[in-house]
């Protein structure tokens, strides 16, 4: 029997929305029926009848290009690209090339720990362009492609150099996260064979995220950790280092509060952790938005 290798590896040249995802590390995607009817046995063994109604083509992806994270949110719709390597062949063709249509970012996780770089994770489910577009049309290949043109990505979050929480100094900080999630919406109905309607709710973003550090700084009788908990709304400020010596990033998320938290002290780690989780609260006079004057999150 001949050798047969139908292989590929290693995501490569992600773009969502026009938006470039560089340093893109993981691509999950699923595919199938919403939902599968199945009948009375009617005597038989198994179902009489087995249907599948209301196709779907959903997923995820990791990249490293941090600073990319919420315009990520709010790209123009259009199209997630993406290519895999071919194993075993040459690289003037040796590329699978994705395109998955109309991708409808509805979550996204900035995550920075200190020892690695910043990545960003999102989650997209794509909307159906006709009632006629089913899983091929949402999910398009091209096999034996060559090389994608590189997609850079400014790299940095290996290690958080200063942090401040309204008048809180924070220090010995190790890791922090940022979260923006928007319910979606979406039908199959009619002759639809998919979604065909899909909407992100902007109206009703909920963000979140938490903080890890090792300040273990006794003011009043109460820890820092204890201090944070305890202290009314404000800005969280982080001092992000970018990678080779690219200037330092300042990273400002507004109105944030921390709700709970947790200590482990242990004999076998080097110092004792903290961990944070905070939420952000609005203001009806000032409303906080992914975009414009009053922005949740800004990067500068």
């Amino acid at each position: 029997m001949a050798t047969v290798n139908k292989r590929v590896y290693n995501p490569v040249a992600a773009t969502a929305n026009g938006v470039a995802c560089g340093g893109v590390m993981t691509v999950a995607l699923e595919e199938g029926y919403e939902t599968v009817i199945r009948s009375s046995p009617d005597g038989l063994a198994g179902p009489a009848v087995v249907d599948r109604e209301a196709q779907y083509v959903r997923g995820s992806l990791v990249f490293q290009g941090w600073l990319n994270a919420i315009p990520l949110l709010l790209g123009t719709i259009g199209t997630f690209v993406f290519y895999e390597r071919k194993s075993g062949a040459a690289a003037a063709t040796g590329y699978t090339k994705h395109t998955l249509t109309n991708p409808m970012i509805y979550s996204i996780s900035l995550n920075v720990t200190k020892g690695g770089y910043a990545t960003v994770s999102a989650r997209f489910e794509c909307k159906a362009e006709s009632e006629t577009a089913n899983i091929g049309d949402m999910h398009a290949m091209l096999d034996s492609q060559a090389a994608p043109t590189h997609v850079p990505a400014a790299r940095g979050g290996f290690r958080i150099s200063a942090g401040v929480h309204g008048s809180l100094d924070i220090y010995h900080i190790t890791n922090f996260s940022f979260a923006a999630e928007m319910p979606i919406r979406k039908a199959c109905n009619d002759a639809d064979l998919a979604y065909t309607a899909v909407d992100v709710c902007n109206e009703a973003i909920t963000v979140s995220g938490s903080l890890g550090f090792q300040d273990s700084e006794i003011t009043s009788a109460e820890l820092k950790a204890q201090q944070l908990l305890l202290a009314s709304a404000g800005d969280l400020v982080l001092t992000i280092v970018q990678s080779g010596g690219a200037e330092t990033k300042t990273v400002t998320i507004a109105n944030a509060f921390f709700v709970s938290g947790s200590q482990s002290s242990d004999v076998n780690s080097d110092y004792s952790e903290y961990s944070l989780n905070y939420e952000v609260g609005n203001d009806p006079d000032t409303p906080l938005t992914l975009d414009g004057t009053n922005k949740v999150l800004t990067i500068a």
